[in-house]
């Protein structure tokens, strides 16, 4: 039997929900990119964006937990499909907390390992992206498994920038601002790890319902 091909009436609205969720992490991920690029002149603003991008998601991802409350067959396992939207949800909450922390700590700019870990984390949300978008109509095991194995690469790539980082910040002598940082960087590296873990419930989807 080939990868959902048993479809039911709710498997499109199922797996539209999930392509929702992952185009809003998207916008999210890239206006995390943008704040910290330009801090300085709108920094306030686009925090606000970013959250109301994490509220919408929130929104998007009771939504889904509503539809599979009322669903009695589901194009993937329930289960598994709660753990995908649940990681997503995760990844946007944590680049929230990263626009947080700077308002609330009142940072006066981002490090550059900052921004390159941002647009990692937009790279590895891409993929996400990716994943998802091939949920639907999936043909071949190895393409899903492909696009995890990606993420993974970003989440080793941030995690060698995450210790050069911290290696440097206790370098100074200035508690607060090692503090300040240390946080705002192991949020980052938060948000890389639950991409991570995004690749895992798919590559576990893949393994079950794939061709090989």
């Amino acid at each position: 039997m080939g990868f959902l091909s048993w479809v039911r009436s709710n498997d499109k609205e199922i797996i539209g929900v999930l392509e929702e969720q992952a185009a809003i992490l998207i916008k999210a991920t890239s206006a995390l990119v943008e704040f910290m690029s330009n801090y300085e002149i709108d920094g306030k603003s686009r925090s606000k964006t970013i959250k109301d991008l994490e509220h919408e998601g929130d929104i998007i991802t009771h939504k889904l937990f509503t539809i599979l409350d009322k669903t009695f067959v589901t194009p993937l396992d329930p289960e598994d499909i709660s753990r995908l939207t649940s990681s997503i949800d995760e990844v946007l909450d944590a680049t929230e907390g990263v626009a947080n922390r700077f308002v609330l700590f009142m940072m006066r700019e981002p490090t550059p390992h900052m921004l390159e870990l941002a647009k990692i984390l937009l790279s590895a949300s891409q993929e996400v992206q990716r994943l998802i978008m091939r949920i639907r109509n999936l043909k071949n095991a190895s393409d899903l498994i492909n696009h995890s194995k990606n993420i993974v690469n970003y989440e080793h790539q941030a995690d060698t920038i995450y210790r050069t980082a911290i290696a440097e910040l206790f370098k100074t002598n200035n508690a607060i601002e090692i503090i300040k940082l240390k946080e705002i960087y192991e949020t980052l590296e938060g948000a890389l790890d639950r991409c991570a873990d995004v690749a895992d419930v798919v590559e576990d989807i893949a393994l079950k319902y794939g061709n090989g």
